[in-house]
């Protein structure tokens, strides 16, 4: 037993040195593996009395051999790194935390309210080139970074010819030009709920109201996917206030709910224009209140196409396209905006700043993802459909002076016709929403309406009053003038009669966005209008015109009786929709425009027909346009706003809907500012009749 003990003990040794005896010679020794052959994977043989192993020897390199204390030196030194590195960590979280005056390191228990915390305070500082650029959806609440080079402009940039703006970024300190400087830390903070701005109590109840009565209206809700107002808040404070104000102003008596949150929404808004938006809500935030909030739809509708661009959203359909379905989102947000610009642009009568791009011609590959909803579905409709009104703005501008040619009426058929096509292709049978919805049949209805109105209004252009009621040459209406100012009444009446007839239309109507207002708004005036447009003044009255019962004469299917009723109808049933509203919602103001306007007509006690007075405000207006002109020089802009008054009847662009509310009162009072954050701005429905009476702009100047 002791002679195999001795024996084993023989055998490691020799073993250990690099060589075996077989009776009697001496053969190389597998060993454990080298890190050159390791790196190979290859067996490790030594030669006796050699250093470094066959594979090392042939290629002439250094023989490094397997040595189990280096393992343990090489832990030690990781441990140590370690240890460094976590140290290092907890200063650089110290500083963060002390430079922005919140609590010690040790206060914080649990790991997310400490990364919430820590992605604040990151925010303070500025983003530089080399940042790496993180996802938009996983940003903390309201995350807005200081102005300077982005990121996103990065991944932009070519080594050969780089972006403008971050060439010059590289060439000197962004910090120097920063003329203007808001501390993100101001819009980063704790969230006006937290400040008791609103109480939470209130807040839930809004938002609850916004996402189960509105939100489904704004394509199913696609706007705002979060079930409860903590999910909101911990991803955008805009989206919150923003969420908060419509939904306040879309309830009776919560008026002081909210000034609240307007003022609180404002307050984001503000310190946000001169930051950078890295979150995705933070844009749906801005979109909701461009549909809903009267005097500041054009500014946020803007910001937010603004900020889509930095994010590069216009980009995520080449994304999209080649199958990264991550880009769905964003492509859908996109979509979104192109609406929202496009309605905005048309009630305004200015030009969209989105233009048609292969992602606005291919909208509908947004359906083939198998990511769709029935939203996107009414999306991609609206996309379409505002794609054919766009064309036809660029086709005719925004020139109301501009009188349509034969060519040009030829074009309004196309157009007329591709709506048409729309229609059929939308128009389907499903009535799978909830109760709060608007069916795809309905909305599609109305919107084919008001795209129809606003296509064949543009005919009528140029039709003044004065020229209207001139008893020795009528207007110029050729036949086909005629029929698209006949498809214009057809259009514009069978909007208000929908209104009025159809009950679940009525009942979605107070919480859809303001440009279907708008447009409903200023169907009723064009035919009110058009009651008086070819009216004949009274001899002895001059503040009097005596309407015709028809415009038979001319080719138009138009019967005052018939227009009038129709409006009383509409005003009615506005009534009943703005009752269930704050004081502020703009049917409310619709409804007081309207009633204003109806209560001027009265039947003609002589011919059984009816006449219509001009306000009492109108000669005061007459005597400060006068006024104005004698005192301004040539080519002034209130010398343009004059001649617009003069040059007679506008009934497709509602841009003069902002500047028809009070321009009796508006030129005496041209000097005073105007808050641009109003809740109401100077946004009304009341009618102006100065173009009935034709204030002559050529007064000569002194």
């Amino acid at each position: 037993m002791n002679g195999n003990k001795r024996a084993r003990l023989d055998y490691d040794r020799t073993a250990s040195e690099g060589w075996t005896k077989t009776n009697g010679v001496s053969k190389p020794q597998l060993t454990r593996a080298c890190a050159e052959c390791k790196k190979h994977k290859i067996k490790c043989f030594v030669q006796p009395g050699q250093t470094a192993c066959n594979k090392c020897l042939r290629s002439g390199i250094h023989c490094v051999p397997h040595n189990f204390a280096q393992k343990f030196i090489d832990d030690d030194a990781a441990q140590a790194q370690t240890t460094t590195t976590l140290d290092q960590l907890k200063a650089a979280v110290e500083h963060l935390l002390h430079i922005n005056n919140l609590s010690e390191l040790s206060k914080y228990d649990g790991a997310q309210p400490l990364l919430r915390t820590l992605s604040e305070a990151s925010s303070v500082r500025t983003v530089s080139p080399s940042t790496p650029n993180h996802s938009s959806n996983s940003v903390a609440a309201g995350h807005f970074v200081s102005e300077g080079p982005s990121a996103n402009h990065q991944e932009d940039d070519s080594d050969l010819v780089p972006l403008p703006m971050n060439n010059l970024y590289s060439l000197t300190d962004p910090g120097n030009s920063r003329l203007i400087r808001v501390d993100p830390a101001d819009i980063n903070g704790p969230d006006f709920i937290s400040r008791g701005v609103v109480p939470v109590a209130e807040a839930e109840f809004l938002f609850d109201h916004f996402r189960d009565r509105i939100n489904p209206l704004l394509w199913d809700g696609i706007l705002c996917s979060h079930k409860s107002l903590s999910e909101a808040r911990q991803s955008s404070s805009m989206l919150v206030a923003t969420v908060l104000t419509v939904a306040a102003l879309h309830i009776p008596n919560r008026e002081q709910s909210l000034h609240a949150t307007y003022d609180a929404f404002v307050a984001l808004m503000r310190g946000s224009c001169l930051l950078h938006s890295q979150n995705l809500d933070d844009i749906r935030g801005l979109c909701i209140g461009a549909f809903y909030l009267t005097s500041l739809s054009w500014a946020l509708c803007s910001r937010a196409v603004r900020v889509a661009t930095e994010m590069n959203l216009h980009k995520s359909s080449l994304q999209f396209a080649r199958g990264s379905f991550e880009s769905f989102e964003r492509v859908r947000l996109w979509y979104v905006l192109y609406v929202c610009d496009h309605q905005f642009a048309l009630a305004y009568g200015r030009p969209p700043l989105m233009h048609e791009d292969a992602a606005i011609r291919n909208a509908d590959k947004l359906l083939t993802s198998g990511l769709s909803s029935k939203g996107d579905r009414m999306l991609v409709a609206q996309v379409k459909l505002f794609r054919i009104l766009a064309g036809a703005y660029f086709m005719y501008g925004c020139d109301a002076d501009l009188e349509l040619g034969g060519q040009d009426f030829e074009m309004l058929q196309s157009f007329n016709l591709s709506v048409d096509q729309w229609r059929l292709e939308h128009q389907t049978k499903d009535v799978d929403l909830s109760r709060d919805s608007l069916t795809p049949f309905k909305g599609t209805t109305l919107y084919y309406h008001l795209a129809r109105f606003q296509l064949n209004s543009v005919s009528l252009r140029g039709i003044s009053a004065r020229r209207a009621s001139q008893k020795t040459s009528g207007p110029d209406m050729n036949w086909d003038r005629q029929e698209a100012a006949n498809s214009a009444i057809t259009a514009a009446t069978s909007t208000v009669r929908l209104i009025v007839e159809d009950g679940d239309l009525r009942k979605a109507l107070v919480g859809m966005p303001i440009f279907t207002h708008a447009m409903i708004a200023v169907c009723a005036s064009f035919l009110l209008k058009m009651a008086v447009v070819f009216g004949e003044l009274d001899t002895r009255n001059d503040n009097t015109l005596h309407l015709p019962a028809d415009l038979a004469k001319y080719g138009l299917n138009f019967h005052t009786r018939t227009a009038l009723t129709n409006v009383e109808s509409l005003v009615s049933s506005l009534t009943s929709v703005a009752d269930n509203a704050s004081q502020r919602h703009v049917a409310r103001q619709v409804v007081t425009g309207l009633k204003e306007l109806l209560q001027r007509f009265s039947p003609s006690p002589e011919s059984g027909d009816f006449v219509y007075s001009r306000s009492s405000e109108m000669e005061s207006s007459v005597l400060a346009v006068t006024a104005l002109n004698r005192n301004l020089p040539a080519g002034s802009e209130k010398d343009a706003i004059v001649q617009r008054d003069s040059s007679g009847y506008n009934p497709s662009y509602p841009d003069t809907l902002t500047n028809q509310a009070n321009e009796g009162t508006q030129f005496a009072s041209l000097d005073q500012p105007q808050d641009p954050f109003d809740l109401m701005g100077d946004l009304d429905w009341r009618f102006n009749d100065s173009f009935l009476w034709g204030i002559d702009a050529e007064v000569p100047y002194i």
